[in-house]
């Protein structure tokens, strides 16, 4: 009677005991899915919020593309052209006006500019660039108008009537640029968004409006790039409209007619970016990770979204079958237990534990543990189940990382395409700059004293070359890296010959303190750094009255240089940023200067650094001479 007790109490025992374990790995499980639900999440969202960012900032480009066009000398001569021709015409109006007072001179047509063949070849050059360049249509129209809203250029798709009552003309005007909604073009078979671009001289007064409609496939194909890398198994790539309709989603849609997608209305109170879970399964969850457009730079957005639909992963799937399979095994040994509970528990219990702690290392991220099997074929399974898991998470996670090192190498390359054809550029240009400069100062020599304004105009001329080769100079000692010609010289002496090279305001005092070191260095390129470093003081001091003052002293085996201005000081949160290439807070700034002076110094073995309260620059060199 005592031993039949026992026994039940021994089964009672292994049956809690196969319970327990059974709502352990349970538990386990679900927070092992809901640990990877969350990475993937936080993924997508990653992957979102750069697609989107990348499209906001591809479509700034592309406007800004399209502003530097308005700058052209012969689109701004045309429509200064343009501008009297109209105003003549205008006065023949108000003359017949007066004349015949019935007449409509409202809904009469202008009459027809001169046709500028240039600016139609300049134009038409435009629009075959972008098409041999991206191989599709980028342009669907492009035109321009003058002050009066008339075109200048007129060509199949444009009349010669006046454009200054509609909406895109007057709030390019006003605001400077205009962005319309997206509209379908029949001919063209493609959805086109119109861009209107205020025209401005160089007095910044108003010369006409730039008119451009840029396709769709266009507008979104950086998006699309991203999108085709990003595209896989239970993993699709959309974009939605303001109204919730799909813009893309393997290829562009047409959306005319379709309703919004329906999560639209629960993520647009949501913040900009986030994930919701639009399935009641918890098993079989579907996240909806998206980022909403918050602009770029001048560009406010389209109130768009992209959209990073998971309805599933192969991780969620295993880990769901594997709690499914563990609790099948768990119901089946607690059945058992009623005969061989004594047993079965020395052979599970184990097994489970080694389980449940690979369930918490996948969790956390750890995929290398090994599960070294049991002699129960069932809990075999789930091991090797574990292990293949493992194994698959960490191949995927190294794909992952191959990918977006493959991302970052085609960005490297096209940033090495773009510097190589820079560097051509500035080099092209130097030669025709040079021949500038020589002929404005044998102009110069012939005028002296003959005419006050054309000498105002010839220093105009000779600082605005000076600030072309000094920009030019920076591009070319950013991407051209040559080797050190290395000579012996005083550190005043190369400081002297710097300032020479420069144009020193009245209102600014130079204080050099005269320290007799010599170093070994390559002269050139040193003259290079300072002259950059004071002319950024002489800017940042302006016309206000300022002081410079450079000194230098000896510490230990090396030369340390303080170059330091009386200018407002560097905000500090771009303190740490400014030595970035391509970094500037100047609207004529090529942002090279600093960092071609980084890359020096560095070659030198030096650094160099910045700091506040007052601006200075730290340059610290070896002291090295041909004896050492």
């Amino acid at each position: 009677m005592n031993s039949l007790k026992l026994s039940t109490m021994l089964i009672i025992g292994t049956f809690g005991i196969f319970l327990i374990f059974g709502v352990y790995g349970y538990y386990s499980f679900s927070i092992s899915i809901q640990e990877v639900n969350k990475l993937l999440t936080t993924r997508n969202e990653g992957f979102a919020f750069n697609m989107m960012q990348d499209l906001d900032e591809y479509i700034d480009k592309r406007i800004e593309d399209f502003r530097q066009l308005t700058k052209l000398p012969i689109i701004q001569e045309s429509l200064m052209k343009s501008n009297q021709e109209f105003l003549h015409r205008q006065q023949v109006q108000k003359i017949m006006k007066e004349q015949d007072p019935l007449t409509n001179i409202e809904n009469q047509p202008f009459i027809s500019p001169t046709v500028n063949t240039e600016l139609i070849s300049e134009l038409t050059d435009v629009i075959d660039f972008y098409k041999s360049e991206y191989d599709y249509d980028v342009i669907s129209e492009l035109y321009i108008t003058n002050i009066y809203g008339a075109n200048v250029v007129l060509d199949s798709e444009t009349s010669d009537y006046r454009h200054d009552d509609e909406k895109w003309w007057q709030e390019a005007k006003a605001k400077g640029t205009y962005i319309g909604e997206t509209e379908y073009d029949e001919k063209l078979g493609n959805y086109i968004i119109t861009i209107g671009l205020r025209i401005d001289d160089q007095n910044r007064e108003f010369l006409g409006v730039l008119r451009v409609s840029l396709t769709l496939n266009d507008l979104i194909h950086e998006f699309i790039n991203d999108a085709e890398i990003l595209n896989l198994q239970n993993r699709s790539i959309l974009l939605i409209n303001e109204k919730g309709q799909t813009i893309y989603s393997n290829g562009i849609q047409d959306f005319r007619e379709t309703k919004a997608v329906t999560y639209f209305d629960l993520i647009q109170s949501l913040k900009d970016v986030g994930t919701v879970n639009i399935s009641d399964n918890p098993d079989d969850p579907i996240f909806i990770s998206y980022a909403k457009s918050t602009g770029y730079k001048q560009f406010e957005g389209f109130g768009w979204t992209s959209i990073v639909d998971q309805s599933n992963s192969s991780f969620t799937e295993e880990f769901v079958d594997l709690k499914n399979s563990f609790l099948v095994i768990s119901i089946l040994g607690m059945v058992s237990s009623v005969m061989i509970g004594l047993i079965l528990s020395y052979f599970i219990s184990n097994p489970l534990r080694l389980l449940s702690k690979m369930a918490k290392q996948f969790s956390g991220g750890d995929f290398d543990s090994n599960f070294k099997g049991s002699k129960i074929m069932e809990i075999n399974m789930i091991g090797n189940s574990f292990n293949s898991m493992g194994q698959s998470l960490k191949k995927l996670i190294e794909t992952e990382k191959k990918l977006a090192e493959s991302h970052a190498m085609m960005k490297n390359e096209r940033l090495g395409a773009i510097g190589q054809l820079s560097a051509s550029m500035a080099h092209d240009l130097k030669n025709p700059l040079a021949t500038i400069k020589t002929s404005a100062t044998i102009i110069q020599k012939q005028v002296i004293n003959t005419d006050p304004e054309i000498e105002k105009a010839m220093q105009r001329m000779d600082r605005a070359i000076f600030r072309m080769s000094h920009q030019i100079d920076d591009v070319l000692n950013f991407v051209r890296i040559t080797p050190l010609n290395l000579s012996e010289k005083r550190i005043t002496d190369i400081i002297n010959e710097s300032i020479d090279l420069l144009e020193i305001p009245n209102n600014i005092k130079l204080k050099i303190i005269d320290s007799d070191f010599t170093i070994l260095c390559d002269v050139k390129k040193l003259e290079i750094v300072f002259t950059n470093i004071i002319l950024n003081a002489i800017q940042a001091i302006g016309k206000v009255e300022g002081q410079i003052d450079i000194k230098s002293q000896v510490i230990d085996d090396n030369i340390k240089i303080e170059i330091s201005d009386s200018g407002p000081k560097i905000p500090s949160e771009i303190l740490d940023k400014v030595f970035e290439p391509l970094f500037t807070t100047k609207e004529k700034g090529t942002g090279l200067g600093l960092s071609s002076c980084k890359n020096i110094i560095e070659q030198h073995g030096g650094t160099i650094s910045a700091h506040n309260n007052p601006t200075t620059f730290t340059i610290i060199l070896p002291k090295k001479t041909k004896n050492q």
